[in-house]
């Protein structure tokens, strides 16, 4: 039995606050972001970058190219303060969205429980914490009821470690063995407790052996940086195939060999999409705030793929289908019971905060007059479990009659199966579907005089039915999913025909609605038969972990994409194993639940959660936009310059090595980080994913043809060109020209959903900017002499014009030709 001590005040908010200012804030150190100079060093350190400088400084010192060789070298400055802009927007754009996510404590102030972020806890605050909480600070108990707390973050000891209010543990030793201690960081699985805080920050256990964390890049980050690199082999094939191309007409005089070999680096320079990676993560930290700004948080930024492309939402029915907060709308009660005592006695609420359906039963049971009666004490108390669905207490009866009274709660089958036979209990069960038929959520009580948590033959007292009531916006939600193509499956701990009611007000299918005891008769080893019923089931009712656990991996062994939402510490498997993990915070919300989710929903609502999906798969396109033009434009590039080098002798190289770095400065930049922040014409819920991802072999596909017409339309102008006997720099200026606007044009075809220039495409505001701009700014050093010398471009004459602009306006239909 726990040691008991009167629970304190706590501190006052003028305490507090000295205290915080004192001992600063109760957070672990964060690593300081590098420096200015540091990021430089590191942009310049890129091996690309590297060769770009020597590229710039040989041009400049040995060739004597002055004005060459200075454009190189601006053009690698740039580049660098580009690169240094997109990681500390980046790094802000992270560190923001982390303070979104931190943990909430329920503290003890002035004698009043508030929930305050847990940066704000101090010494000598008194707080609370219960199933699923993480604790916030180091603390000394005051009270323990059932209290179970996993630190293997800690100790590295799998098995929960029982915990014991201050006086019945040794003190010191080693953490296993300090049973009434609580340590920041670890978190609550079971029971619940009153603690008095001693460390904060840097000064608990957890900051002691805390080392600093730096980012880790998400698997999309990963896999982006990974095709970055096989682009980048294929662009450095590219340039030794140039360079060996070159050498021929090296040995017949036609060309210096630095020339060639500066050609085919800056071709492997600028063919590289080395800004890919970099600007997909920050089109994702910038979509990830304004998701937060909707109330989705997220977690971790590779989630943001998987949301958009989620094909089943598993959601709870109770604070997200519903709004969460209960009210008793009927009971029923046996003869001669104390129906709304034993309610108030099986009650973890306190001061109005606590588990809905106790903070409900406990203002039904002040209603009808009953409160605490004094010197009443708990002596032992088993939480409620999912398991066996109910909430045990054994407290001293006050009347000395009978000694200590076992009161029992939970689902009426598991309460009533433990209650003695007979017209009571009989007339109680009956009661259960009539009021379950109504969308009320049942409990039932029963109790006996005896210590024995588990016993049997209790007497029944009763039934109370709570409503939940549906929120406004979760009909609109389900509509919405149905139209976006994602399948809604509700789940629920309620009974089947309470499911089936709140299932039907929403607009879910209810067809079939498979329960717990359905499952459990396929459990003896018929996994497949299982699996195959949690994969048609509309709504699973009196589910256990397992069970969400298990429907997740049903739906994804499917092939589903599955986002599964949940706040209880029960629902930690099933969330860490979905696609997309979705906890909801409401006040429900526990902080194992927001641990074990990659996205955090701030209301707990259902169309929140469709927000969500619905900026995921904005922020999809848009992501899968950036590869399509990006790939597309330096492959074009490879192609164009290689099949020059073969078919057009005369120009040595087709285009000079500044000329290939202007361009990859022009078009890999602006242009790119305005398709992230697009906005796609029409509903993004429409938008629905292809299979195979955003780099599957079908989108590669794609990237080839396109840019291999992009190429053809290019090489057909500079060729026209040369047929019509312009010189040398004129000709390398078209191909600069075409080239620009063409891979310009690749912006449009890239974000159409069916057609190029379908209706409406001219509203992505960010894109039309973006091209408009670059596209001005290569008109400007093409038609003015002295803005185009250092790139080696002339002014060319109308036809020029109105070929580059034929080339470019064909390859954004080129795409339409054949559909319907």
């Amino acid at each position: 039995m726990d040691v008991t001590v009167r629970e304190p005040a706590g501190l006052s908010e003028k305490t507090a606050s000295e205290r915080l200012a004192e001992c600063g804030p109760n957070e672990l150190p964060q690593p300081r972001p590098p420096r200015m100079p540091v990021r430089a060093a590191r942009q310049l350190a890129d091996p690309m970058s590297v060769l770009l400088l020597i590229a710039g400084l040989v041009t400049l010192a040995v060739l004597g190219e002055v004005p060459e060789g200075a454009a190189i070298l601006t053009i690698l400055l740039v580049n660098v303060v580009i690169g240094v802009s997109q990681e500390t927007r980046a790094d802000h754009a992270v560190r923001a969205l982390r303070t979104l996510t931190a943990p909430m404590a329920a503290v003890v102030r002035d004698g009043v429980v508030r929930r305050v972020s847990a940066a704000e806890v101090v010494p000598g605050d008194v707080v609370r914490v219960a199933a699923g909480d993480r604790v916030p600070a180091d603390a000394r108990l005051l009270r323990a009821d059932a209290l179970a707390v996993d630190e293997s973050t800690l100790t590295g000891e799998s098995l929960s470690s029982v915990k014991r209010a201050a006086g019945a543990g040794a003190p010191g030793g080693m953490l296993a063995d300090r049973h009434d201690e609580l340590f920041a960081g670890t978190l609550v699985v079971r029971g619940s407790g009153v603690a008095e805080v001693t460390r904060t920050g840097a000064r608990t256990e957890m900051g002691r052996i805390a080392s600093a964390l730096g980012g880790v890049k998400g698997p999309l980050a990963a896999e982006l940086a990974q095709v970055s690199r096989r682009i980048g082999l294929v662009a450095v094939v590219a340039g030794v195939v140039m360079i060996l191309i070159g050498l021929s007409r090296v040995r017949r005089g036609e060309a210096a060999l630095l020339d060639i070999i500066l050609a085919g680096v800056a071709l492997a320079i600028a063919a590289v999409p080395e800004s890919l990676a970099a600007a997909v993560t920050t089109a994702l930290a910038l979509g990830s705030q304004r998701m937060a700004g909707l109330g989705v948080i997220v977690r971790r930024l590779s989630a943001i793929e998987a949301l958009g492309a989620t094909t089943v939402i598993a959601t709870d029915k109770t604070g997200t289908l519903t709004t969460g907060h209960l009210t008793v709308a009927d009971h029923l009660a046996a003869s001669g019971s104390d129906l709304w005592r034993a309610a108030q006695r099986c009650n973890d609420a306190r001061d109005g905060l606590g588990d809905a359906v106790d903070v409900a039963l406990a203002a039904a049971a002040e209603r009808h007059g009953v409160r605490p009666p004094p010197g009443e004490e708990r002596l032992a108390a088993r939480p409620f479990d999912a398991e066996t669905r109910s909430m045990a207490v054994v407290t001293t009866a006050g009347t000395g009659a009978g000694g200590p009274l076992l009161t029992v709660k939970g689902a009426p089958e598991a309460v009533l199966a433990r209650c003695v036979p007979g017209p009571a209990t009989e007339r109680l069960a009956r009661a259960v579907p009539g009021l379950a038929d109504r969308g009320l959520r049942v409990l039932a009580l029963a109790e006996s005089h005896t210590a024995d948590l588990d016993a049997v033959d209790l007497r029944p007292l009763g039934l109370v039915a709570l409503r939940d009531e549906i929120r406004p916006s979760a009909s609109r939600a389900v509509a919405d999913c149905r139209a976006a193509g994602i399948r809604v499956v509700m789940v629920t701990g309620d009974h089947a025909d309470t499911a089936r009611a709140i299932a039907g007000e929403v607009g879910i299918d209810a067809d079939p609605v498979v329960t717990g005891a359905d499952l459990q008769a396929l459990r003896g080893g018929d996994r497949p038969g299982r699996f195959a019923l949690l994969r048609e089931a509309a709504v699973l009712a009196r589910v256990d972990p397992v069970t969400k656990l298990d429907l997740v991996r049903a739906l994804r062994a499917d092939g589903q994409v599955v986002a599964m939402t949940g706040d209880g510490v029960n629902d930690a498997p099933a969330l860490r194993n979905a696609d997309v993990g979705v906890a909801m915070a409401g006040e429900e919300g526990t902080d194992v639940a927001r641990e074990a989710a990659a996205v955090v929903v701030t209301t707990g609502d259902l169309g929140t959660v469709v927000a969500g999906v619905r900026e995921g798969r904005r922020l999809r396109h848009n992501v899968a936009s950036m590869i399509g033009y990006l790939l597309t434009g330096n492959l074009a590039e490879i192609l164009i310059v290689l099949t020059g080098l073969v078919a057009w002798p005369d120009l040595v190289v087709p285009l000079l090595p500044v000329q290939l770095l202007w361009i990859n400065l022009v078009l890999d930049g602006i242009p790119a980080i305005a398709l992230g922040v697009d906005r796609p014409v029409g509903d993004p819920l429409a938008l629905r994913p292809p299979a195979g991802g955003l780099l599957s072999w079908p989108v590669l596909t794609r990237v080839a043809l396109r840019a291999a017409a992009v190429g053809a339309l290019v090489f057909a102008a500079v060729e026209a060109a040369r047929r019509l006997g312009w010189s040398e720099e004129q000709v390398r200026t078209q191909a600069v020209l075409a080239l620009v606007l063409a891979r310009l044009t690749l912006a449009y075809v890239v974000r159409a959903r069916r057609r190029t220039f379908e209706r409406g495409w001219w509203r992505g505001r960010s894109v039309f900017v973006a091209v408009t701009a670059t596209a001005g700014l290569q008109a400007l050093v093409t038609a003015v002499p002295a803005l185009g010398a250092p790139l080696a471009l002339v002014p060319l004459p109308p036809a020029g014009w109105a070929m580059a602009l034929g080339a470019a306006v064909l390859s954004a239909l080129a795409r339409d030709l054949g559909r319907p």
